[in-house]
Order: structure tokens, then sequence, then C-alpha cells
């Protein structure tokens, strides 16, 4: 499955996964019994693991395999929305390979249910064989390091302000930088390594370190909807005995690791707790707000931050149609970049900070000339971020260093 690479969640981000692009393939036709059809992404570059998943799980299950392939990246860089995951988990009864952020909560997908954990992937530092590099920590100082434009690597080195960052328009010229030894280093989605170094056989030379790093590590798992309990129940039994014979661990390599341990009983019985699980929490929800309103209890709307002008919003606007509308389109609705507004982008869930967005946005932007415009450019362009995804200005101006520096949550609170 295609990384979430792009904040609003994979080209990156973290994030292509939850933006709106393209309809998926239509795919007809239903699974005859005995059947169990499989849906995976074609344009991963871990597709060959997918498949080989694929393939292992309607063995293990006795079941003829109908496998699906789609194109997880739509009519553009970022893939799929949520609205064709939901049509993908209804036309199959799994979508294999969709990562999420170790350290997300929630449901990866609003609506739709995900199996354990079956494998773990992420961003890795890529070096020359033999450097002894095995972090962005124990790289010299000043170092340049290779990183892909609009992908969550590039928040990494604000961490480490000893190194320069190389901001490359893709994930091939990204490699190259590092092949021709204009860097020392790269920051890459593994399975992305994997495929390119040995398309060119090139495997032998380089390192790969997981990156222990914000937003770096995912979790693999299998997403489907309410009518596909049970096959997410037998999918989940098939992996744990692959899991427990050594299987799993071959099937998934090099393209990721297992993931969380899984074991027949609590497979048999998780998927129905996934199922019925959020159903009982808003009863058990709804029954608190009554008591607490027979109570008369209440509670206070949290306080939304101030960190910008209203001035610097307006002259960040008309700065932001200057620059950017061209990518993103003039309502920040995202056209060949992606949308940098709305609930998909600034999700609770990606637990990004204003920092990290801020990163992004000035090592990134424009994409002609990454990080050319002038500091204060940056500040004001972030201004009017803010403000178009719901937090309201303030009395003092927001500074380059605290912007890139904030910890504040950064997620979309309507307007």
């Amino acid at each position: 499955m295609k990384q979430v690479k792009k904040l609003n969640t994979p080209r990156s981000n973290l994030f292509a996964w939850f933006v709106v692009l393209a309809a998926v393939l239509a795919y007809g036709g239903h699974a005859r019994a005995g059947t169990v059809t499989l849906c995976v992404d074609k344009s991963s570059a871990a597709a060959p693991m997918d498949t080989r998943l694929a393939q292992a799980v309607a063995r293990h299950e006795g079941a003829t395999l109908a496998l699906h392939r789609f194109d997880g990246a739509g009519d553009g860089d970022d893939g799929l929305g949520a609205k064709d995951f939901h049509r993908l988990a209804a036309q199959c009864d799994l979508v294999l390979g969709f990562p999420v952020d170790a350290g997300a909560h929630g449901a990866p997908m609003p609506g739709l249910h995900a199996t354990r954990a079956y494998g773990h992937t992420g961003f890795v530092l890529v070096t020359p064989r033999g450097k002894g590099w095995t972090s962005l920590a124990s790289l010299p100082a000043g170092s340049r390091v290779a990183v892909t434009y609009q992908t969550t690597p590039n928040i990494y080195l604000a961490d480490h302000p000893k190194l320069a960052a190389d901001v490359q328009l893709d994930d091939a010229a990204t490699l190259k930088a590092l092949q021709s030894r204009k860097d020392v280093a790269a920051m890459l989605w593994r399975p992305t390594v994997v495929s390119q170094l040995g398309e060119r056989g090139l495997e032998q030379h380089y390192d790969m370190h997981e990156l222990d790093e914000s937003h770096a590590r995912f979790d693999l798992v299998a997403l489907y909807d309410d009518a596909h309990a049970e096959a997410a129940k037998a999918f989940e039994q098939a992996v744990a005995a692959m899991a427990a014979s050594g299987e799993l661990a071959q099937t998934l390599a090099p393209y990721a690791q297992p993931g969380a341990a899984l074991t027949a009983v609590a497979g048999a019985k998780s998927a129905e707790r996934r199922v019925f699980g959020a159903a009982r929490t808003r009863h058990a929800a709804d029954r608190r707000c009554a008591a607490n309103a027979r109570a008369g209890k209440s509670r206070k709307p949290a306080r939304v931050p101030t960190l910008y002008t209203q001035a610097q919003a307006d002259i960040g606007k008309a700065k932001f149609l200057e620059n950017c509308s061209r990518c993103h389109g003039r309502d920040l609705g995202g056209m060949a970049g992606p949308a940098l507004k709305g609930a998909n982008f600034a999700s609770a869930a990606s637990h990004f900070h204003v920092g990290d967005i801020f990163t992004i946005v000035s090592q990134n932007m424009p994409a002609t000339q990454p990080g050319s415009l002038p500091k204060d450019d940056y500040v004001e362009i972030m201004a009017f971020l803010l403000q178009e995804n719901g937090y309201p200005a303030g009395s003092t101006a927001l500074t380059f260093d605290q912007a890139k520096q904030s910890k504040v949550d950064f997620i979309y609170r309507g307007q």
C-alpha cells in the first residue's frame, strides 16, 4: 500500500490516504463461496509484499484468492480519499497494507475498522555501507541529508540543527542525491528504498536504519467494513498462525517486519470487539452525558490559542495566492498539491504540531524553489493557514522561531 507521506496524510502524511482525489477504479462482481477477495495497491512500492501476504492468507484459510489490484495513486500525487476506501472495503473482504502512524490512536479511516497490526515499517535513514551512521544524531555536523519534497521526514531536521536538508522533488531524486555522493544520507520510506535499490541491484552498497523520530514508525493493517467482520477474524487467525511459524517474517521481508503479536484466540475475538465496541462506547458516553446533565455539570470549551495577528493573515493570504495557489488551490482545497485546509489535512489523529506544519511549509514551498521565500513570507503564509483551519487571530505577531518551535496541536477547528 502506498505510504501516507504528505501531511494531509502520504503523498506523506503522514499523512495522502485521507485526502480528496480521484474515484477508485470500478470493480464488479462478488466473491463466490470459498473465495477470499483481497485488495492490493498496485502503485505501492510494497505491492510484491502485499501480494505474497494475500496468497499466503488464502492458502491458510483454504480459500481461493480473488486479488483486486487498485491504483492507490489515483489521478494525482495525493492518492485516494475516504470515499474511495469505503468503496474498496465494500467490494473486497479486506484492503491490505494500510499504514497507520504507530503513535496514533483511534480508527485509521473514519467509518472503517482495522485488523491488528500484522506488519511494521516506516521511514529509514539510508547511508553508504559501513559508515556506522545509525541515526540523525550520529551524522557529522554540517552533513547534507536528502529528503523528498512534502514528506514527513522534513520535520525531523528541526530537531537536528547541525544538519542541512537537501529537498528533492521525488523519491528517485532523493536516492540519486545519495548515490551521487552529493549528500551523505537520505530519509525515505523503507519499501521505496527496498524497491528502488533492488531494481538496480544496489542493496549491498547501503545500510538502512529505522528512524527514531516522531511520525517515522508505521504499523500495517488491513481495512474492512461491518459486513466483512468475519473475514477480518479469519485473516487475523491466518496471520497469527503465520507469525507463530515464522512464515510471516519471511513474507513481509525486506519491506517490513512482523507487527504486534497475534494469537488465534485474540484474533478470533478482536474483530467482533471492534465492530461492536464503538456502539458500546457511544452508549456509555450517552449515559455519562445524561448523568452529568442531571448533576448539573457542564464543561467549558477548550481555549483555542491565538498565535498570529489579523494583519499577518491578511498579508499571508496575498502571498499564498501568489506563491502557493497554483498547486494547492485558491481555496486551499488542493490541486496538483494536497489540500492545506480541513479535517483531512489537520487531523487530530495525526498528532502534528504547528511547528511540524511550519517546517514543511518553510522547507518545501514553493515547489519550484523550496525554501526560497523570505522568512517573513513563510510566517505570514502560516498565519493564513492557521486562520483557514479555524485558529483565531490575536494581538501578538507570530515570529519565524515561534512558528518553527511551536508545540501547539495543529487541528482543523472549523469556521
